[in-house]
């Protein structure tokens, strides 16, 4: 095969992942604007207070890599479903890095934006059962998550519908990779729970959100890579 042609695959990727990723940060006081705090919690800032200039380069680089990791690792068919967690789900992961909150709309936004992505990969590959596989994992995970919730409160109740949109993307790819993404993200989350434990000396909440949307990703390479996993 022609060199070009075997650069033509990952330079594709890493453009279409530079152009979400700009995209993203370019709507994020937008987006950030239209975010209402919640109203139960007391001394809260809005959101908005977020868009600064260095939060949007977070934003841009976040989506950049995770974006250039997915398409990189995955076919062009299945490129649609990652889009909402590379993008809108970069800028969600750093709201709940900075607040530890996920916010309402932006998480619906979010799963909104994977289901229609999921659908239209289910259309590219002429294969139905990647909707059912997206919605029994989506399900699977926002259920079992609802379950540690309301037993433990180990978690905000956004991390519930975070899983189910998590779910929503990793399950495209079938039940194992969605049960290897929740693995990986719940093993980042242990480990970075014990390392603000060891240097706080606390049990103060954290973001597990940025967690859960690595696993995908890791998953995605570990796979991409042949490792056993």
């Amino acid at each position: 095969m022609p060199i070009p042609a075997l650069l033509a695959a990952p330079l594709m990727a890493v453009v279409l992942a530079v152009v979400l990723a700009v995209a993203v940060a370019l709507a994020t006081p937008a987006l950030l604007r239209r975010l209402p705090v919640p109203p139960d919690e007391d001394g809260v800032a809005p959101f908005i207070e977020l868009a600064t200039p260095r939060f949007r380069l977070e934003v841009l680089a976040c989506s950049a890599i995770a974006g250039t990791i997915a398409f990189a690792c995955l076919p062009y068919a299945q490129w649609p479903a990652w889009i909402g967690l590379v993008s809108l789900g970069a800028l969600l992961g750093l709201i709940d890095l900075h607040t530890t909150f996920l916010p309402l709309r932006l998480n619906y936004l979010t799963t909104a934006v994977a289901a229609v992505g999921v659908a239209a990969t289910a259309w590219l590959q002429g294969d139905g059962w990647v909707l059912v596989s997206a919605a029994a994992a989506g399900a699977a995970g926002a259920g079992l998550f609802w379950v540690i919730w309301r037993v433990s409160h180990g978690f905000a109740f956004g991390d519930v519908r975070l899983a189910g949109m998590i779910g929503i993307v990793a399950g495209s790819r079938g039940g194992a990779f969605a049960l290897a993404a929740f693995f990986f993200g719940t093993l980042i989350g242990a480990a970075w729970a014990l390392a603000q434990r060891w240097r706080k000396g606390t049990d103060e909440p954290f973001a597990y959100g940025p967690a859960l949307l690595l696993g995908p990703l890791v998953a995605l390479l570990v796979t991409a890579l042949g490792l056993p996993g």
